[in-house]
């Protein structure tokens, strides 16, 4: 089955023409709003022209105006109400002891129905360690990476390699943020867990190796996830090491079942927050650059 207008319903409002982002559809001949079929194969699937149709004629295979399309909320909020509620997020990383409920996970979930993403194939997959006995089972392994990272940062010709297989970015984030922490012991069992931090849970955001826009998307997701956790009282970090010990170690890869094809980009650590702040804390202002 083809993308499809059904003329029928079909108001010529031409909406449908002006959104599509790849311009697919036009008038043809015959004065109809039609799907171009010499341009139809690069069609985003994004759904633009089926959510702006307000007669319900735009037909995608994909999209269903039953099951896929909601009416827009008539209650939103403005922009102090937004300002105060991301102003509120904190990073925590002291959680109580106390798991987080199955049912309130799959709430969060929801919101990624809403969240937007790069390039179809979508091959994000995001695995959920709801058990905090899963979670120390990679903490002696992940250990031993961070040291790792501590004799690969000081090997002249290890640094090399990272710098060239992996980036500037990547080898940077490792001497200069990671290296002096692990160097100082920061991440050793020995202290307690200052990995995971003694999250109850995990969430871990990966994809095929290579797949279409694949970073960008489980960014997005986390970004969704995250706020989403804020909005029902629970407590989240980005953390970033939990990832880069999935890719480098099988046996982390293996106790959290990541495909081998796959690669972690992201995770959350989630739960009860242990303590509540009293005040907003104001980061330095972002460098703007004007050019008008």
């Amino acid at each position: 089955m083809k993308n499809n207008i059904d003329h029928n319903k079909c108001k010529k409002c031409k909406l449908c023409i002006e959104v599509c982002p790849v311009n697919i559809i036009g008038v043809d001949k015959n004065g109809l709003v039609n799907f171009i079929p010499e341009r139809e194969e690069i069609c985003l699937e994004c759904g633009q022209c089926m959510a702006v149709c307000s007669t319900n004629a735009v037909k995608i295979p994909k999209y269903s105006y039953k099951t896929d399309f909601e009416q827009f909320p008539t209650k939103t909020i403005n922009f102090q109400e937004f300002k105060d509620f991301v102003s509120t997020r904190r990073s925590i990383r002291n959680f109580k002891n106390k798991s987080v409920e199955k049912e309130t996970i799959e709430q969060l979930l929801e919101v990624l129905q809403y969240a937007p993403y790069g390039a179809e194939p979508n091959k994000v997959e995001i695995s959920i360690i709801n058990n905090r006995k899963k979670i120390e089972e990679i903490l002696p392994a992940t250990e031993k990476f961070l040291d790792d990272i501590v004799n690969w940062i000081e090997s002249p010709i290890v640094s090399k390699i990272i710098k060239f297989k992996k980036g500037m970015e990547t080898f940077n984030t490792l001497k200069n943020h990671l290296y002096p922490m692990s160097k100082l012991e920061n991440y050793k069992l020995k202290y307690g867990d200052r990995i995971t931090r003694g999250a109850p849970a995990l969430m871990v955001f990966h994809a095929e190796k290579g797949s279409e826009e694949h970073t960008h998307n489980a960014l997005i997701y986390a970004t969704y996830v995250m706020f989403a956790m804020h909005s029902i009282g629970l407590g989240a970090t980005i953390n970033g090491i939990v990832p880069a010990a999935i890719n480098k170690v099988n046996g982390i890869r293996k106790v959290f079942n990541i495909p081998d094809n796959h690669e972690a980009v992201i995770s959350i650590m989630f739960g009860y927050p242990k303590y509540k702040y009293n005040k907003v804390i104001k980061r330095e202002s972002k460098k703007i650059n004007w050019i008008e």
